[in-house]
């Protein structure tokens, strides 16, 4: 039990501390925004690589949050129900969520992350969403990762939802 509780608190560690880790990209992709909008409109000079920038900054932010936000219970679920039950209701709830459709979800998403991101590797993948053509395969690696992270606090979560079913408190 000991050796769980550990391995729940570790992973929560590791999820606020990722989360609060790449919550600062938000600094470099508002000043990004800020200097692409004023190019463009006020100097008629756009970037060129202000698009693919953009897209990867706010892919780590969404990607890498994700574990956090599952920590801080800040997804979206049918509240309207759930609300209404009871703690050991809304852990059976959870239970259920977690088996019939997370671990499904996310397992595949690390399955084959692993391997869109090596395919990435492999060729050396470049970006042809525009003429600065950066390469993408270091930002295709944070789907597994970010895959990963996810699973491992769904992990947590899960094993914590199963403590209050059967002791009626999470660990």
């Amino acid at each position: 039990m000991k050796t769980i509780k550990i391995f729940i608190h570790s992973v929560d560690r590791l999820s606020r501390w990722s989360g609060m880790a790449v919550a600062w990209l938000m600094l470099p992709l508002i000043f990004e925004l800020v200097y692409d909008a004023v190019a463009r409109y006020l100097f008629n000079a756009p970037t060129v690589w202000s698009f693919d920038l953009s897209y990867m900054l706010c892919g780590v932010l969404f990607m890498i949050g994700g574990a956090y936000t599952l920590l801080e219970e800040a997804h979206i679920r049918i509240e309207v129900f759930y609300i209404k039950f009871s703690e050991r209701g809304k852990a059976i709830a959870d239970v259920i969520g977690y088996l019939i459709f997370f671990f499904p979800a996310i397992g595949a998403l690390f399955y084959f992350g692993i391997f869109y991101a090596a395919e990435s590797w492999e060729t050396l993948e470049r970006s042809m969403s525009s003429y600065w053509s950066p390469p993408i395969y270091p930002f295709k690696t944070i789907i597994p990762l970010a895959a990963f992270l996810l699973l491992l606090q769904g992990i947590a979560k899960f094993i914590n939802a199963l403590a209050m079913i059967i002791k009626g408190k999470e660990l």
